[in-house]
C-alpha cells in the first residue's frame, strides 16, 4: 500500500517494465497547472512574471483538491462518513484550516469557474453556495475573504460589499502546500488512502501509461 500511494504522490513520466511511459495523474496535473500559471514545474513556486491569476490555472488546482479529497486524509483525522459531501470539501476539511463557510466559498468558485467560466454561483437552493465573486493574484493578500452581508443571489442587488473575494494565488499556493503536507505524512507512514476500492482502484484511477 505505501508503494502505492508513493507512486501516486511522486510518479512522473518512467518507463515500465513493458517499455511504457507511465505517469501519475496527479503529478502530471500538478505540472501542468504549474506550466499553465507560470510556476517552476518542479518545485511550484511562483516565477516572476508568472500568470498566477490564470483562471483554468485556478481550476486546475481546485480539480486536484477534488482528487486529494477522493484518496486521502491524514492518520489523525476522523474520517468524513458524509457521503453528500463534495471531495473538494473534504481535501480542505482533512488539510487546511479554513472556517466551513470559506470552504463552501471555494466549492462555490469551482461550480462558477467549471461550469461556466464565470465569477457568479446562483444556488437559491442551498445559499451557502450562493457568491458572486471578486478574484485577482495579490502576492501576499489570504486566500479568501467572506462579505459582511450574504449576497442573496439577485443579479441587481450585487455590490462591493455582498462580493466574495478569493486571491487566485494564494489558493495556488495552498493547494501546492496541501501537496507538500501529503509528501510528508507519506514519508512519516501517516497518509489514509480513503478509496472504498484500496490500491487497486488508485492505481486503475489515477496512474495511466502512454
Amino acid at each position: 500500500m505505501k508503494n502505492l500511494i508513493k507512486t501516486h504522490l511522486y510518479l512522473n513520466n518512467e518507463k515500465d517494465e513493458k517499455g511504457r511511459i507511465a505517469e501519475s495523474s496527479l503529478v502530471h496535473g500538478l505540472r501542468n497547472i504549474r506550466l499553465i500559471t507560470g510556476r517552476n514545474q518542479d518545485t511550484g513556486l511562483a516565477n516572476p512574471g508568472g500568470y498566477l491569476g490564470n483562471w483554468i490555472g485556478a481550476i486546475g488546482y481546485i480539480t486536484i483538491l477534488d482528487q486529494i479529497g477522493t484518496c486521502y486524509r491524514p492518520e489523525f483525522k476522523e474520517r468524513i462518513n458524509e457521503t453528500t459531501m463534495p471531495s473538494i470539501q473534504k481535501a480542505l476539511v482533512y488539510f487546511t484550516s479554513l472556517t466551513k463557510e470559506e470552504i463552501y466559498a471555494v466549492y462555490a468558485l469551482r461550480n462558477a469557474f467549471h461550469h461556466d467560466f464565470s465569477l457568479l454561483n446562483i444556488n437559491l437552493n442551498k445559499k451557502k453556495y450562493c457568491h458572486h465573486f471578486e478574484v485577482d493574484a495579490h502576492p501576499t493578500n489570504y486566500v479568501i475573504r467572506l462579505p459582511k452581508t450574504p449576497w442573496d443571489g439577485n443579479i441587481s442587488s450585487r455590490n462591493r460589499t455582498n462580493a466574495t473575494y478569493v486571491n487566485l494565488q494564494a489558493l495556488g499556493d495552498l493547494v501546492e502546500g496541501i501537496y507538500t503536507e501529503l509528501l510528508r505524512l507519506e514519508s512519516e507512514n501517516k497518509l489514509v488512502l480513503e478509496l472504498d476500492g484500496g490500491e487497486l482502484e488508485l492505481k486503475a484511477r489515477y496512474i495511466f501509461y502512454h
